[in-house]
């Protein structure tokens, strides 16, 4: 049996409205221990996706070749602009008010719930993301993580053991 999207993806989906600033996408993160959401705009149509990368981004953007990665954002030097207080992200004074709108991808790579996850993990690889948005139509169906991928994998691979 192929594992498809609709089986491993996460839903309901956190999302972050296009109007949000900095400090309360930040906020959010920390809340719901996650490093990125899909942003959304007043009528909830799929706009955009933001992480902790794009955060990241913000103070890398003035130095040169500076490659972003979430598996490493706390020792990255691109950190700078954001720090850390009780091991949450704390954005730096100026950039709290941003709206992320301004700051976030607005290329979304999406997937289908028939999709299969090799297709799921060929699209993270070659577009260089850690989550796909699943869309039904166009309404956000679920989330597919790098983790969720590795999960179900491990758990087909230990059910056939």
């Amino acid at each position: 049996m192929e594992l498809k999207a609709g089986a491993v993806m996460s839903s309901p989906v956190i999302c972050a409205r296009e109007d949000m600033t900095v400090a309360e996408l930040t906020d959010l993160l920390g809340e719901k221990q996650i490093s990125g959401v899909p942003v959304i705009d007043a009528d909830a149509r799929l706009v955009g996706v933001i992480s902790i990368t794009d955060l990241i981004a913000l103070s890398a953007d003035h130095q040169e070749d500076t490659r972003l990665d979430e598996s490493d954002f706390y020792t990255s030097p691109a950190m700078d602009g954001l720090s850390t207080v009780g091991g949450l992200l704390e954005p730096e004074e100026e950039l709290r008010d941003c709206q992320i709108s301004t700051l976030m991808s607005r290329r979304v790579i999406t997937a289908v719930e028939e999709d299969p996850i090799g297709k799921l993990a060929d699209l993270m690889v070659t577009h260089r993301i850690h989550r796909l948005v699943v869309v039904r139509g166009e309404k956000i169906a679920g989330i597919v993580s790098i983790r969720d991928i590795l999960s179900a994998l491990r758990d087909s691979y230990l059910s056939c053991s």
